[in-house]
């Protein structure tokens, strides 16, 4: 299955699996479906005003299509990036950099569908794209991923230390390598239900040895993210003077590159 990296703002990397071609081929199914039933109620209504009232049919008609013919954007910009399609699939438009999508970035891609669809180039483009995207994917800067549930509060858990309130707890975090840090990251994101919640405690504890410190969460997992966090906010360009103040302190404590990542295959 494609597999898409989306790079946020600092740095930090999310990856989500792409929406494959079936997946959208059947949330489009879904929503013709659905479009062809409201469209039928609605000219249908509008077929027996006009009998009567011709201007108020006249006014009706246009409105049923432009409701019919906008419902892709107007779905998308008010359903954070879903039709009933999508939302049945599981399936949501993202930016590439992790973020809802702005209302001009869905109105390109919609005004695309014109390109993508008329033309036929739209599934061309979705198997051969780095990132499975449509033109209007590729003009909007956007792509289609589906969702996890086991990503969804992790995502937004990790942008905790970007808020300027944000006050860390662990500057001890600054010890900890990139690589480290990516070990890390890659079991809160792991799908592994049934491993995940034993190798979090380990890796914990792990953190704990390495670091000499004791985590003030009850919760396995919240410690290491609050961990995570710590590091994320030390490396911001404005908390550098902080990161550097405490690193003059003698309780550095220098790490080797693989530690933690034997705790992972153990």
């Amino acid at each position: 299955m494609a597999r898409t990296n989306i790079i946020t703002g600092q740095y930090v990397r999310i990856q989500q699996t792409a929406a494959t071609v079936m997946q959208r081929f059947f949330a489009w199914v879904i929503d013709a479906i659905f479009l062809t039933i409201a469209s039928t109620i609605l000219f249908g209504i509008t077929a027996s005003i006009g009998t009567t009232y011709y201007t108020a049919g006249i006014v009706l008609g246009f409105f049923s299509a432009f409701i019919v013919l906008s419902y892709p954007l107007l779905m998308e910009i008010f359903v954070d990036g879903q039709t009933i399609g999508k939302s049945i699939m599981s399936i949501k438009v993202m930016c590439l950099d992790g973020s809802k999508p702005s209302k001009m970035a869905l109105f390109l891609r919609w005004i695309l569908y014109i390109v993508d669809f008329g033309l036929g180039i739209g599934i061309v483009s979705i198997v051969f794209s780095k990132n499975c995207q449509r033109m209007g994917d590729l003009a909007a800067g956007t792509t289609v991923v589906k969702l996890s549930k086991t990503q969804r509060p992790y995502i937004l858990r990790s942008f905790e230390f970007t808020d300027h309130r944000y006050a860390p707890s662990y500057p001890e975090a600054t010890h900890l390598s990139v690589r480290q840090i990516e070990v890390i990251e890659h079991l809160l994101y792991s799908d592994n239900a049934q491993q995940r919640g034993k190798l979090i405690n380990q890796l914990a504890q792990k953190v704990e040895t390495i670091l000499g410190i004791r985590a003030k969460e009850n919760d396995a997992e919240k410690f290491l993210y609050k961990v995570y966090n710590d590091f994320q906010y030390y490396q911001r360009g404005d908390n550098k003077a902080q990161k550097k103040e405490y690193r003059r302190t003698p309780t550095f404590v220098n790490l080797k590159s693989n530690t933690m990542k034997n705790t992972m295959q153990s």
